[in-house]
């Protein structure tokens, strides 16, 4: 099977952080509109965990950029579908990586959701965290690489 599209024409970086150590606290990233595209993955990578740290990350959904009518996003039965089992120092999970993928057409669409946020929360102690959030299937691709510092096409 033979591949055209190169990967920065179909993947969007729309969210990139690599955070400081947080306190224990709510942690919301900026909000971005999925309206363009099929899918999205969040990634987070955790660096370090303070003793007894516990982290929980999750996508939460909204009306538009500014977080109007922000709510989890769950299935049918009410259950929250898009976040992490939760973290744990004393679990070993300090250096983890973990993914949400998500199909845009899981977000309350009926109701006009079609903006997500990246929520990050640290009990007990500190964490250290990166995460990434890219829109996937573009609706209108080529996508934009305005973002990436640099984009490298081998020949």
């Amino acid at each position: 099977m033979s591949y055209t599209e190169k990967y920065t024409e179909v993947h969007k970086l729309l969210i990139s952080e690599n955070l400081p150590a947080l306190a224990a606290g709510t942690y919301d990233s900026p909000w971005v509109s999925l309206m363009n595209y099929h899918r999205a993955v969040a990634v987070l990578h955790v660096v370090d965990m303070g003793a007894g740290a516990t982290l929980d990350f999750s996508i939460r959904q909204a009306t538009d950029t500014s977080g109007t009518g922000a709510k989890v996003i769950s299935n049918t039965a009410g259950v929250t579908t898009h976040a992490i089992t939760q973290l744990t120092q004393a679990g070993g999970d300090v250096d983890s990586d973990c993914v949400i993928e998500l199909r845009t057409a899981q977000l309350d669409v009926t109701n006009r959701f079609d903006c997500v946020s990246l929520r990050t929360v640290v009990a007990v102690d500190t964490c250290v965290v990166s995460y990434h959030l890219l829109g996937i299937i573009p609706r209108f691709p080529p996508v934009g690489v305005t973002e990436w510092t640099e984009v490298v096409y081998p020949a």
